[in-house]
């Protein structure tokens, strides 16, 4: 701009520089308005050094312009307006960008904030739909815990398998009993199409899962660093305070089962085992009725109610057992004598019966396979007989 000035100045012969209000001193206002003290200072600086060349270009007395009175009032006069205008420009811009940077800070929060808003609505409309399409109603729980509401450990266990098949998509199910060492575990029930599940599992033989899940006892999936044959899931189900027996899934679609997945688990294992220790109270009150008396061999009719139940297992869940029958040599018999050999060679699952018309011993052996019918009966009648019953 100045330079334009100056150009025309000089090119038209005009001596503009020399009046005393002149384009110079309005230029160099409006710049220190525009821009600031520095840029009004700088401007006044050129507009006093061109003034300074061109007097000396045109003959004039330099020192004059210093110590003419009017000459230095003039140039005192334009200098302050320029400082005093330049002040206010710069004041003005000061609190122009503090106001700005306020502003820029409240679109930030702004912008925070209705990210904020946006995912809240987001949540509250996912938990909307999740709260209606969710698979686990007040509803839904309550039917699975009425599900679980059956007077015999046995049907739990049947219908247990039957809900995790339903509602979890778990496959290959089975469920053991601990025994009281937590040395081995015995097979209840299972339901699958190949026979992955052994009799029997002795723990100190059984991988690193078995052995933390113990140590544990709470729900545990299956790790990286775990076996391929180990199941993706153990459960406990918890009776009297003890893990009396474990669920096994060896399937689950884990990618589908999420953190409340298992927390319904968990509260499913909770009522199973609440459920099997109310049932086996339940037996408890009534076993003065089904069993002989001062023993826990069961009669003839509940011992048969109790094959019946076998039976059912193996129809729908392909689980062996078998029954054993014994003629005792002598009567009467004494039942609390017999008890004593006979529980010492037998597992916890398995179930002795007490025939007296026929006089006859009944062992219900469930988890055992035909095939081994023979041996286990020479074995038992062998000890029946070695203590002259």
């Amino acid at each position: 701009m100045f330079a334009l000035l100056i150009g025309i100045d000089l090119f038209f012969n005009l001596g503009t520089i020399q009046n005393e209000l002149n384009l110079f001193y309005a230029a160099a206002i409006l710049f220190a308005l525009r821009y600031g003290t520095i840029f009004g200072l700088i401007s006044f600086g050129i507009l006093l050094l061109y003034k300074v060349l061109y007097t000396g270009l045109m003959g004039g007395d330099i020192f004059l312009l210093f110590y003419d009175t009017n000459s230095l009032l003039t140039l005192f006069y334009y200098f302050a307006i320029t400082v005093i205008v330049g002040l206010f420009s710069t004041s003005f811009r000061e609190r122009y960008e503090i106001s700005q940077f306020r502003n820029e800070e409240l679109k930030d929060e702004n912008t925070y904030l209705k990210e904020t808003v946006d995912l809240l609505n987001t949540s509250q409309t996912t938990l909307r739909q999740k709260l209606l399409q969710s698979e686990y109603s007040l509803n839904q729980l309550y039917e699975l815990a009425v599900s679980l509401d059956l007077p015999h450990p046995e049907l739990i266990r049947s219908e247990t398998i039957r809900l995790l098949k339903k509602t979890f998509l778990a496959s290959d199910v089975a469920i053991y009993h601990v025994d009281r060492s937590q040395k081995s575990m015995r097979l209840l029930i299972r339901q699958t199409e190949t026979k992955e599940f052994p009799q029997t599992i002795f723990l100190d033989e059984a991988s690193s899962m078995f052995k933390r899940f113990f140590q544990v006892q709470e729900t545990t999936l299956r790790q990286l660093d775990d076996e391929d044959t180990d199941p993706m899931l153990l459960a406990p189900i918890v009776v009297d305070g003890q893990t009396r027996e474990v669920v096994v899934i060896k399937r689950l679609p884990l990618r589908k089962l999420t953190t409340d997945d298992l927390h319904v688990l968990n509260i499913l294992f909770s009522w199973i085992g609440t459920r099997v220790q109310n049932a086996e109270n339940l037996i408890r009150k009534e076993q003065h009725e089904k069993m002989h008396k001062g023993t826990s061999f069961y009669k003839k009719e509940a011992f048969t109610e109790l094959v019946a139940i076998q039976e059912q297992k193996k129809l729908h869940h392909g689980q062996p057992y078998i029954v054993l029958d014994y003629a005792l040599g002598y009567e009467p018999v004494s039942l609390e004598s017999i008890e004593a050999i006979v529980h010492s060679y037998l597992r916890e699952i398995d179930v002795v019966g007490y025939d007296p018309e026929d006089n006859k011993l009944l062992l219900l052996l469930p988890g055992t396979s035909e095939e081994h019918r023979q041996r286990i009966y020479d074995r038992i009648e062998g000890i029946l007989i070695q203590k002259g019953v």
